[in-house]
């Protein structure tokens, strides 16, 4: 038994000093919307998903196994807002009702991101705490007594995926852009939410989880540190270089 682990880690410190590891931190930020689907939304005609804005900020530490393979851990605060149209009933406006539903809080991921010719491509995990929960509704308020933080569950596990290229840089620092869209597999709503089948807020006759699929522009800057071989070794392509 020793002598494998001895092996094991032999190869693996080889391995090491082959691949030319590195190390890289960064800044992060994006905007981008999201989009709440629930299967009743597009069953009752008069329910429309209005696109709102959301946006990101925060940083991300990479371990570079070799130029083109990497594991990162992104830490970001986000917040997002999806607005729906309706007419409830009694009505007599002319335009339509509006509610909205916003959520803020931390998205932790876990990514592999594979780089090649000055692009890249990612997939992992994701988890996200929803701390800030606001409900706007001018057609009426149907969450009350309650508030919107007990009709939703605080955090969701889900999986995001993004693609984009390095555009410019040193040997040790680059900004790449690109976009990263994520899906959350767990339902939006708790127990409370079904019962008042959010985010409908009327009862159909039915039930249907909510998910929330969302997609956002990132700007991303990236510094290299912690070479195990050479500075040189964690050149990647760019489309400019100064």
């Amino acid at each position: 038994m020793k002598k494998i682990t001895f092996s094991l880690a032999f190869i693996f410190i080889g391995l090491l000093s082959y691949s030319q590891t590195w190390f890289d931190i960064g800044l992060k930020g994006g905007i981008g919307t999201s989009f709440m689907y629930n299967k009743q939304i597009f069953d009752d005609q008069e329910i429309v998903h209005k696109f709102k804005p959301g946006y990101g900020f925060g940083a991300k530490l990479g371990f570079n196994f070799i130029q083109e393979h990497q594991i990162t851990f992104d830490v970001m605060k986000t917040t997002f807002t999806q607005g729906f149209t309706y007419r409830p009933e009694g009505w007599t406006q002319t335009s339509d009702a509006l509610r909205e539903f916003t959520f803020g809080g931390i998205d932790m991921l876990l990514m592999y991101r594979a780089n090649k010719n000055g692009t890249y491509f990612e997939i992992g995990p994701q988890w996200s705490s929803y701390s800030t929960l606001k409900y706007a509704d001018n057609g009426g308020d149907f969450v009350s007594p309650k508030e919107i933080g007990d009709l939703v569950n605080k955090s969701n596990f889900g999986a995001a995926i993004g693609f984009g290229g390095y555009i410019f840089g040193t040997d040790n620092f680059g900004v790449t852009t690109g976009f990263r869209i994520n899906y959350m597999f767990n339902d939006m709503a708790n127990a409370e939410g079904n019962d008042a089948n959010f985010p409908i807020l009327k009862q159909t006759g039915a039930f249907n989880p909510t998910h929330n699929l969302g997609v956002m522009f990132i700007i991303e800057m990236n510094y290299d540190f912690g070479y195990l071989v050479s500075s040189s070794c964690g050149q990647r392509s760019k489309l400019f270089v100064f």
